[in-house]
């Protein structure tokens, strides 16, 4: 898709480089005659990072541009309910990180937006257009919640926003047209739960919510409020604010009287608030209005109750890691990546009936290849040690979308990038036919076991005076999806040397399976299912998984390599993966899980940082649509 250079020109105000900071744009503009004719009104819009946009004072769109600075996106939204023919004022406020993190790449920030109608310009961002400092958010601020999220904020009720004065324009720019639309935002929902406690105020949603702080109430004098937000309560009954570094906040300074406001930047999750004020609040309304993006879904009425509690839960867990891209879940961090969005695109395929936001996830990813040919950690993100193993993935979730859409010319978008990942992984196949676990800066990360050498397995340090490790995970990847980059791309990569090598070096006389690596006689679930999707193993290996054999267990985002193993066996195992999913969703929705944890320790694992809304853990949509009796009622 070929990127169109935009009506108007990139406008700022003062340093572009600036850290956290916002300005606000404010032009005019007639519809006329054109008001008469049923014409739509079309904003298009892109920035670098945060709008929203305004017509006569109504919000029309807001939106994360998560993009790069070598592939920039806009947005095009129908204005036409929002305008009148004589005089409309169009305003946007723009919110710059300008700093990197695993949600945002760093550029310089701007401004660049047309206004168009039948053909014509109305408006276009150029030096006409006023410009000013947003002085109610706290410039310059950068607190940090979490190093994925980037930055929280301050607003001051209190402050006064001075005059407009001319934008600083700084040169044309193109970009590309996100054809998935934009998220939208619920109307307030009903009135949270809120009770009085020691330091402040417990807001319970009763479930997992997703959006934007919003507020409105009555305060006899200025003080400041500080909002906390998570997915659990302390044992003391508070939020947990803190945590390794971390801090789960936003600060409102009040005014004395009425204060409704509404934060259309940042998006906060998790089930309760904990709102700590110096004087007590006469509350309104307190809560988050949900944001989410418009799907035209797919319903499923399944025979078990059971499992059609398991099928709704995931499918609103997927629900609430969706928005500009998927993100692995909406309280910790809200970053993409490839391994966790191939389990969310396979649920997509049976949940929503249109695969545009699929296809935009792929391009996007396409875009953060790196110099080295691997892809990035996160799309987009500004850091520097990617998984090796997410890259392979990411050629696997392109076949499966052709498969499952038909749709061929995404290849022209993404066809170089599949070529160059594949070029790497074949560069690094050593005289034994084995690829090398990967040195410093890469993380050889597979899933999120304990006592395993496929789980969080840094290569922070040079690997040059090492033993060099040949793990089953990595190299079964790779011949796995070196069978589907052959199919995509029309290339008869041989792995039939790879397959013995790894059969001779890591198989296990009266296992029936394989050892993690040329370094551990230990074995997982993960990687002799990848051992029989890669055509290793064999049925002996399957009914060596079904058993367990001490092997480390596979983690709740990795069932799905589990699954498929089975499945290649037809039926045999179409009970046992049912029942599978039964045994261990059910513990959750016990637990009073209303979306789906991370791992099965939810919120105790990582240190108490366990997300308890994780995209991957949605899988069980795709099995279940499958595999279990069910019928689409809408």
């Amino acid at each position: 898709m070929s990127a169109e250079l935009l009506q108007g020109t990139k406008i700022w105000l003062g340093d572009v480089n600036a850290v956290d900071s916002y300005v606000d744009f404010k032009g005019v503009f007639s519809m006329g005659e054109k008001g008469k004719r049923g014409k739509k009104v079309l904003l298009r819009i892109s920035c670098d990072s945060n709008y929203s946009a305004y017509i006569n004072g109504k919000l029309v769109g807001f939106a994360q541009c998560a993009d790069y600075p070598h592939y920039r996106n806009y947005d095009e939204i129908d204005v036409t309910g929002f305008c009148r023919k004589d005089k409309n004022v169009f305003t946007a406020t723009v919110w710059h990180y300008g700093v990197d993190s695993q949600t945002y790449v760093n550029a310089d920030a701007y401004l660049l937006f047309d206004i168009v109608c039948d053909g014509e310009t109305l408006l276009k961002s150029d030096k006409t257009i006023g410009a000013r400092l947003n002085a109610r958010y706290l410039n310059g601020y950068a607190k940090t919640i979490t190093p994925q999220l980037g930055i929280s904020f301050l607003y001051n009720a209190n402050e006064k926003c001075g005059g407009f004065e001319s934008s600083e324009e700084h040169g044309f720019g193109e970009a590309h047209k996100r054809e998935r639309g934009i998220c939208k935002m619920k109307a307030r929902g009903a009135k949270a739960e809120v009770k009085k406690t020691k330091g402040g105020y417990l807001v319970d949603f009763k479930k997992e919510t997703v959006g934007f702080l919003s507020f409105d109430f009555k305060s006899e004098t200025e003080q400041k409020i500080t909002v906390s937000y998570g997915e659990r309560l302390l044992p003391d009954g508070n939020v947990q604010r803190f945590l390794a570094g971390r801090d789960f906040s936003a600060e409102y300074v009040a005014k004395k009287g009425e204060n409704r406001y509404v934060n259309t930047f940042r998006r906060i999750a998790g089930r309760y608030l904990f709102v700590e004020t110096e004087n007590p609040i006469d509350w309104g309304y307190i809560g988050v209005r949900e944001v989410y993006y418009p799907i035209d879904e797919i319903r499923r009425k399944f025979a078990d109750p059971l499992l059609q509690k398991i099928y709704d839960v995931s499918v609103y867990t997927v629900r609430c890691c969706m928005h500009e891209h998927y993100e692995d879940c909406p309280w910790r961090e809200q970053a993409f990546y490839a391994m966790d969005s191939r389990n969310q695109m396979l649920c997509n395929y049976y949940t929503y009936k249109k695969t545009i936001y699929q296809r935009e996830n792929l391009v996007l990813m396409s875009k953060g290849l790196r110099e080295d040919g691997l892809l990035s950690l996160c799309f987009p993100a500004g850091v520097d040690y990617p998984i090796p193993f997410f890259s392979l993935a990411y050629i696997m979730q392109t076949y499966e979308y052709v498969k499952y859409t038909g749709d061929k010319t995404l290849l022209d978008e993404t066809g170089e990038t599949l070529d160059k990942i594949m070029s790497v992984f074949l560069s690094r196949i050593d005289d034994n036919w084995l690829i090398a676990q990967l040195p410093a800066p890469y993380w050889n990360f597979y899933e999120w076991a304990e006592d395993s050498a496929n789980a969080d397995q840094l290569s922070k340090a040079p690997r040059d005076h090492l033993p060099k490790v040949y793990d089953l995970t990595l190299n079964c990847m790779f011949i796995y999806a070196a069978k589907m980059y052959n199919e995509l791309r029309g290339k008869n990569i041989e792995t039939d040397g790879m397959k013995k090598a790894v059969r001779e070096t890591l198989y296990v006389p009266g296992k029936d399976a394989f050892r993690l690596s040329n370094l551990s006689e230990k074995m997982s679930v993960l990687g002799n299912s990848l051992a029989v999707l890669a055509g290793v193993g064999d049925e002996k290996t399957v009914d060596a998984i079904v058993r367990g054999d001490g092997m480390i267990p596979v983690t709740l985002s990795m069932n799905a390599f589990k699954y498929d193993s089975l499945l290649l066996f037809g039926d045999k195992y179409k009970q046992y993966i049912i029942d599978d999913i039964k045994t261990k969703y059910k513990k959750m929705l016990d637990d009073g899980a209303t979306t789906f944890w991370e791992t099965e320790l939810g919120a105790d694992d990582f240190g108490g940082a366990g997300s308890l809304c994780h995209g991957w853990s949605a899988i069980p949509i795709y099995y279940l649509s499958v595999l279990a009796e069910n019928k689409i009622v809408g």
